[in-house]
């Protein structure tokens, strides 16, 4: 595929994502009151048939996502998705300690927008302020369903082609016994903008 990533070019957005997901990370720990811990992101080129394979592999079944459509360096959807039976548990635990326990169904859609919303953009800002760039993102949009019905929503190709770039790592919330993913499906027609930025990011450490 023209404009596909070099093993250099892939390691430096693998690392930024690291730095970006840690910052991520540090949020999410403070909004639970408890430690996340987040695996090393993992950067693929993945045929759009095969990204919700991937999802489901390691979240079956029906999920909740949060998510927001990205433009700027990256042109794609980032997803804060996790299964359906942590939902009210992310969103309760992310609550004010003042908000009465009942209330927390009502307050839920809200209480994930907010989640997903500072967990998502510790990521993409920290990620934008090193490469030097800007990651325009849209207001978080609440999703459920199975991993191909929230791609769907997304707006993410799932035919053979073209191929995504899929930047995945998964998160764990022992305290709370929650877990899930945060995905990145960036479209792989921005692949040549994306280069541009890596490699001046790549120049400017190397110097």
């Amino acid at each position: 595929m023209p404009n596909r990533l070099d093993e250099l070019e892939r390691d430096a957005l693998t690392e930024l994502g690291n730095i970006g997901v840690g910052k991520a990370s540090t949020a999410l720990s403070r909004m639970l009151g408890g430690e996340v811990l987040v695996s090393v992101p993992t950067v693929e080129f993945v045929p759009g048939n095969q990204v919700a394979e991937r999802l489901e592999t390691t979240l079956p079944g029906r999920l909740v996502a949060v998510t927001e459509t990205l433009s700027g360096a990256f042109r794609g959807s980032a997803v804060l998705i996790f299964p359906e039976r942590s939902s009210l548990p992310l969103a309760s635990a992310a609550l004010p300690p003042d908000v009465p326990k009942e209330d927390a169904p009502e307050l839920e859609g809200e209480a994930l927008a907010e989640v997903g919303n500072i967990v998502l953009n510790s990521c993409l800002a920290s990620m934008a302020n090193l490469l030097g760039t800007r990651i325009e993102t849209t207001l978080p949009e609440i999703l459920r369903g199975t991993a191909a019905e929230i791609l769907d929503a997304c707006g993410v190709d799932q035919g053979a082609d073209p191929t995504a770039i899929l930047f995945q790592v998964t998160f764990n919330a022992k305290r709370h016994d929650i877990g899930g993913e945060i995905v990145l499906a960036l479209d792989a027609a921005s692949a040549a903008g994306l280069k541009a930025v890596l490699d001046g990011y790549i120049g400017r450490i190397l110097k």
